[in-house]
């Protein structure tokens, strides 16, 4: 009998689930809007606030791991332990509980298996709602294509020495590579795009 992901090792996580980078498809687009009317049936609707698709599969042309990024903002009296049982039931299953900067992170996977990818692989980032880096950061390589395509590269180049350096479970060593790179165009987006998605009081 096959091991359950719970039961697998790091190592053997990361055997299984090698970093693969590809061009970009139009379908990624489809297949976030799908999941998301999942994620909308799912859960109570007074508490998203946001829900965005975010990530590398986000911006076009972009060389993108195949997974698709979705940000679920939620309200602050949002039950967090029903929101977590609801998701479950459409297939989400929780991959990690954190806190980023003291605010609540929790990260849920869809369309992993010990046998490997799904045809269809996505990652729900939900958080309360908030000024979030990565919708800027989305919006700056959308509006900047020659700072896509250098991100591209950067990670073309990591790829080479980390394609098994990463973990579904625990912070990776491939997504460090790229955090010098994601913090600079992230402040250079949040003056250009100045309050863009600071919630409103």
């Amino acid at each position: 009998m096959a091991k359950q992901l719970s039961e697998m090792s790091t190592e053997e996580l990361r055997e299984a689930f090698p970093i693969i980078i590809k061009e970009h498809t139009p379908l990624y687009k489809e297949f976030y809007e799908i999941e998301k009317q999942n994620i909308i049936r799912a859960i109570k609707a007074e508490d998203i606030i946001r829900i965005n698709h975010i990530g590398s599969t986000s911006v076009k042309n972009l060389l993108a791991k195949p997974i698709i990024d979705i940000l679920l903002e939620i309200d602050g009296c949002c039950i967090v332990s029903k929101l977590i049982d609801d998701l479950k039931v459409v297939g989400w299953g929780l991959m990690r509980h954190s806190r980023e900067n003291e605010l609540m992170r929790l990260m849920f996977g869809k369309g992993y298996s010990p046998d490997g990818l799904a045809e269809k692989v996505y990652h729900l980032h939900v958080s309360y709602i908030g000024d979030h880096g990565e919708l800027y950061f989305r919006d700056y390589l959308i509006a900047h294509p020659e700072t896509a395509a250098d991100y591209g590269k950067l990670k073309l180049d990591i790829l080479k020495s980390y394609k098994h350096n990463i973990s579904i479970f625990e912070d990776d060593s491939y997504t460090n590579k790229k955090k010098d790179f994601l913090t600079k165009n992230t402040n250079a987006a949040k003056v250009e795009f100045q309050g863009k998605y600071k919630p409103r009081v």
